[in-house]
Order: C-alpha cells, then structure tokens, then sequence
C-alpha cells in the first residue's frame, strides 16, 4: 500500500511509520520536521506545517489510505481534504474517547451522545474544547470522504514514546519502590492501550479497507474480567520486580488533600467518571483489535525511559508536569497515615 501519514514522527504517528515501514509499505510522512526529523530515512518525508500552507501535497501524488494522527480542528482536515482530494482512496481519523459529552453509567458506545462547544468557531484547544474540537473534526471527515472514512476513538495511549507522561510516571514510581500511594477503590475499572497495538490495528483496517467509527482501547479481555486499578498495579510491579508496597487511600480523602485525578495520580479518574474506563470496545475487537500482555507494556516502557532518559519529545508542544513528587506523596502518606492511627 501507498500510505500517507500525517504526522509519524511522535508516538502514534511513530508507531505506525515504523509498522508500516517494516511490513513494506510506501510510506509518505507529513510533518513540521521538529520532531525526530531524522527518523525513517526509508520513507518519503513532506515538511509543512498544517496551520500554514500544505502545497507539498499538490504533486499529483496518490496514496491508498491517509492516517491522520494530529488533526485538532476541523480546519485541519478541511484543508487536508482540499488538497487531497480524489487523490486518495480512504482516510482515517485518529479522534478520542473525549468526543463523548458524558459517559454513563456502563460507558459509551459509538453511538453515545457527543460533545458540543458553546463557541464551534474556536480553534483554541484546551481541557473544555478538545473533545468538542474533535467531534467537529470527525464531521469534517466524514463530510469529505463519506464512505472511505474510518474514525477511531483511542482512549489512553501508552508504552514507549509517551509523551504525556502519564502511565510512564506510574512505571518510574514502581521501578522506584517503597511505600506507593494507591487511589481505592482497588477495585475501579482501568483501561488504556499501547500505542503499537492501536498502530497495528489502524494498519489492519487500511489494509482491509476498512471504514466506520470504533472506540479504540484496551486491553482486551473478557467481558466480566474487566482490568483493575489493584490489577493494573499488581501486574506492573511483578513484571517490574519491583520491592514496592501499596497503601490505598480513598477519594474523599486524596481530593480533600490537593491530589487531583488524572494529573496528580495518572490514570486515577473519580467515581464520577469511572466509566470513561467502561468504554465499549467491542466493534474493535470484532475488527481484528489485539493487545499485548500489560507486563509487556510495562517493561518496554521503562526499557525507553532509561534508554531516552527523559519522556519529553524534541519538538513537541510544552506539556504540564504530571504525577505526585517524592515529596508530595510522602507527606499525604504521612496524612493517611495519621488519619488512620487517629480512627478519624
């Protein structure tokens, strides 16, 4: 296959470059050559900033799929599509689970109610905006290519490469041992995927030409044996070998103590949203979806962490730091500690 990817030099994109190189592939890259500008020397490399102007599509060059990986605002793919345009057989999104405007109880489907913007011009992309800016993303994809169009909707994207840094925090503080503050309920749902795995998959629609929308996360497993926080961190310490003890706090009481979900203790997401981790992943899985075992994420996970020595990416966007420090935890630990000596 002729296959264009837009964005393939960060995470995801990464993935799938690599992927797609290795099973032969002609591989087309688009990027702003600021991040690993010197990777995948075997692929043909386009450098345009989609903010600006994207004539180095206008060759005459066809492709058989387009992989969008970084589009953010629906003028991204209105653009793309422009200039694309009957020049490419199918195109596929990369969304987010954040499209969804809430959760339910059980978590969404594909078919859940989707958010909306108080202001659908805006391209400013924040906490509140992201998902709204995504389902406008996703109209405008399909608007464009109809049919050819294939949407996923990842959820946490994890392993090597992480920019954000979440699951990797929790790797690095279990590599560390000791005493580990751990959000109760042990027994909340979890889920996330490793980013080879989406890549894998978004590869097998393409090659099977494949369209629709599918929620994309992980890991899959039966039914009524859902991942949980305690298995999560259970697995992740024994793949690590790791001497580390768990001492599990409630919400009430981490909120009340300063320590925010999904920043503070990635991963973690209130009760309130605990069905973000309860999305439906069956059209996936009927579509081919494959996980690797979650001790295997773990351990390549931190493989990359010492290799790189750091989990920023070289020309990525500025991100906020994530995950309690030593000293943070120590001191809500001492705090739980005291609470419980007391009965309080």
């Amino acid at each position: 296959m002729k296959i264009l990817l837009l964005g393939g030099t960060r995470f995801l994109g990464r993935h799938l470059a690599e992927q797609a190189i290795a099973a032969g592939h002609d591989v087309t890259l688009l990027h702003r050559g600021q991040s690993g500008p010197t990777l995948f020397p075997q692929a043909r490399h386009l450098i345009a900033d989609r903010n600006g102007d994207l004539a180095v599509l206008d060759d005459g060059s066809t492709w058989d799929v387009a992989i969008d990986t970084n589009a953010y605002v629906p003028r991204h793919v209105r653009s793309v599509a422009a200039h694309l345009a009957g020049r490419v057989a199918r195109y596929h999104l990369v969304s987010t689970i954040s499209v969804y405007g809430e959760f339910g109880s059980d978590g969404p489907t594909e078919g859940s109610p989707l958010a909306t913007l108080a202001d659908p011009t805006t391209e400013a992309v924040t906490g509140e905006t992201y998902g709204g800016l995504k389902v406008l993303c996703e109209r405008a994809a399909q608007e464009a290519f109809g049919n050819a169009c294939l949407v996923s909707r990842p959820g946490l994207l994890v392993g090597p490469h992480d920019p954000t840094g979440r699951f990797t925090w929790w790797v690095e503080r279990l590599a560390r041992g000791g005493t580990v503050l751990a959000p109760a309920p042990a027994d909340a749902p979890v889920q996330f995927i490793d980013a080879r795995d989406a890549a894998a998959w978004h590869l097998r629609q393409a090659e099977a030409g494949n369209a629709g929308i599918f929620n994309l996360t992980g890991p899959v497993r039966a039914a009524d044996s859902p991942l949980t926080m305690a298995a999560f961190l259970d697995i992740a310490r024994a793949a690590l070998g790791a001497a580390a003890e768990f001492v599990w706090a409630d919400e009430d009481f981490l909120v009340a103590q300063g320590v925010a979900p999904w920043s503070d203790l990635p991963v973690w997401v209130p009760r309130s949203g605990e069905a973000m981790h309860r999305t439906d992943i069956g059209r996936a899985v009927q579509a081919g979806l494959q996980t690797r075992p979650l001790a295997a994420t773990v351990v390549d996970t931190l493989a990359w962490v010492l290799q790189a020595g750091t989990v920023a990416t070289p020309g990525g966007p500025p991100r906020p730091a994530v995950g309690l420090t030593a000293d943070r935890e120590a001191a809500v630990l001492a705090a739980w500690s005291t609470r419980r000596t007391s009965g309080a």
